[in-house]
């Protein structure tokens, strides 16, 4: 088992689901299988084209002679794995949409590598921007497309109105649907048992990670609660999806684990469910969903202020694996500068 891992054959697969693993944040094949495992829970078919959509993305990147450290990690598959489920969600099955899709996850690989270029010399991840650039254009080109019978699926156009049904009364359930949810529409999924697996597969890979993913859905749920916002939002998992990314990567990935990066990373997750719904607002009358740029903006900000932030420790993006081994790895380095005494008299 271990010479076939080793394989091309194998450590393409490796790669495809560290691919998957990357959508949360987790640079790890076994919480890429479970991830994948939860989308089967909530759609087989939309589980296929994750599938597919992350290994065109990967191929694509290994064709295009992308560094083979980045693409090894699941950089370069993740933004496919969510492009296609993306497209899966809003266009109707059909041949077409197997073309469409491969098609789009070529050009997410195209446009990742593009904003690594414009963010790289900042310190500052990719994260899922290239994923909401393109699902965007792909999403929009869809009212033009006579082929692809998908448009009905989308939000229809509208100007936005304030929401008036916010303020009801919540039940256990409704709390419990909702944390869960809060994973799962990640991977734009409403299954709780695909936001169950979602969870288990960050624990696999970081305890610290699991931690500040279950509290993004729980401040997610509690702002966006204490704003006003529909039951239908709050069960849904509709205010909790950007808070856990954002939680995630702020608490110990992109900024070393303490007390003060822990409360950093619960008020930028409070912060991107405002974000959500200023989103919300803006592309109701284009008729486009906000996926996770709530994420994207909100995380950017909180990396681009880091050289102001002189009380908060950022890791490079490239030196990132999970909040444990970063501060392990930062020990290490303060023990190996730290003069020993030679002896004694």
């Amino acid at each position: 088992m271990t010479a076939l891992w080793k394989s091309p054959g194998g450590g393409f697969v490796d790669t495809v689901l560290r691919g998957v693993g990357q959508v949360l944040l987790q640079n790890n094949p076994l919480s890429g299988a479970i991830f994948l495992v939860g989308i089967f829970l909530g759609s087989w078919t939309v589980g296929l084209y994750a599938l597919l959509g992350t290994v065109v993305a990967t191929g694509t990147a290994l064709l295009a002679g992308v560094p083979g450290a980045s693409v090894k990690q699941g950089l370069y598959g993740f933004n496919g794995t969510l492009t296609a489920i993306g497209l899966a969600t809003y266009v109707t099955r059909g041949p077409i949409l197997v073309g469409y899709v491969v098609f789009a996850c070529v050009a997410v690989t195209i446009v990742a590598a593009a904003i690594y270029n414009l963010v790289n010399s900042e310190h500052v991840p990719t994260l899922t921007a290239a994923f909401v650039a393109i699902t965007w254009v792909f999403l929009a080109g869809l009212r033009q497309f006579s082929g692809l019978s998908g448009a009905a699926a989308l939000p229809a156009p509208r100007l936005p109105s304030e929401s008036l049904s916010g303020g009801q009364a919540l039940t256990p359930s409704d709390l419990l649907f909702g944390f869960f949810r809060g994973f799962s529409e990640v991977m734009l999924q409403t299954s709780v048992w695909t936001g169950v697996a979602l969870l288990v597969g960050i624990l696999v890979n970081s305890r610290v990670s699991a931690t500040a993913a279950a509290a993004g859905s729980l401040i997610g749920f509690g702002v966006a609660w204490g704003f006003g916002a529909s039951a239908t939002t709050l069960r849904g998992g509709l205010a909790g999806y950007n808070a856990v990314l954002t939680a995630i990567a702020l608490a110990g990935l992109y900024y070393l684990l303490s007390y003060r990066s822990a409360v950093f990373a619960a008020v930028a997750a409070a912060l991107s469910v405002v974000a959500d719904s200023m989103f919300g607002t803006v592309l109701a009358p284009v008729g486009l969903p906000v996926l996770t740029a709530p994420f994207v903006v909100t995380t950017w900000l909180c990396l681009f202020a880091a050289s102001s932030f002189t009380r908060l420790h950022a890791v490079h993006p490239e030196d990132a694996t999970t909040p444990e081994v970063n501060l392990r790895s930062i020990s290490r380095r303060w023990e190996s500068l730290t003069p020993r005494n030679a002896g004694t008299r």
